[in-house]
């Protein structure tokens, strides 16, 4: 049983390897071609899902984030020239911004990585695909915390 759980863990090792390999040329692509990075996706997906009468504020961007106002400030200048969110005026706090995503984004169908992520994800089991996800959100904990 030793023997047969470190040929998985090796398996799955070089699974990993070769998956930060990937996502290291991909993330160098999309930024020479001056694509949303990982952070502009998590933002927008975040500004996104929030509710119509609780629009996201740079405020809860950032603590989102978990990164500085100024940071945010960059993100959201990314996100409005590439014409994916609005920022206006908050309705209650004349001192504070709403983000919101613009109509063009809600419209447009997910990115191509997404695309791909879903149809792959429609041919495991639920069995395989509660295994696969503790697997990522475990390996997920373990990532963040060399942070």
């Amino acid at each position: 049983m030793v023997k047969e759980m470190t040929a998985t863990t090796s398996v799955l090792v070089a699974c990993v390897d070769e998956l930060r390999r990937v996502d290291a040329q991909l993330a160098r692509r999309q930024a020479a071609k001056r694509a949303p990075n990982d952070t502009d996706r998590v933002a927008l997906r975040f500004i996104s899902e929030a509710p119509s009468d609780e629009p996201v504020t740079p405020g809860d961007l950032a603590t989102h984030l978990g990164v500085s106002t100024a940071a945010v400030t960059s993100i959201i200048r990314r996100l409005g020239d590439r014409g994916q969110i609005l920022v206006g005026p908050h309705p209650q706090d004349a001192r504070s911004k709403v983000l919101r995503p613009s109509l063009r984004d809600l419209q447009a169908p997910t990115d191509e990585l997404t695309r791909r992520v879903e149809a792959l994800a429609a041919e495991f089991t639920p069995e395989q695909t509660d295994a696969v996800a503790r697997f990522l959100r475990r390996l997920t904990e373990e990532i963040a915390e060399l942070s």
